[in-house]
């Protein structure tokens, strides 16, 4: 199951189990806030004070 699954159409094809919903969710909330902190922490760095 990829995230194309999830996201594909109107939902339709999405994963029956609401389990496996919410985790992708998770999953990707939790990713994209890492991804958001990690480039914050890198122009902390990269600018000087």
């Amino acid at each position: 199951m990829g995230i194309t699954d999830i996201v594909r159409g109107n939902g339709d094809d999405a994963p029956p189990r609401s389990a496996a919903r919410i985790a992708w969710f998770v999953a990707i909330w939790s990713l994209s806030t890492a991804v958001f902190f990690g480039a914050a922490l890198l122009l902390h760095l990269i600018v000087p004070r």
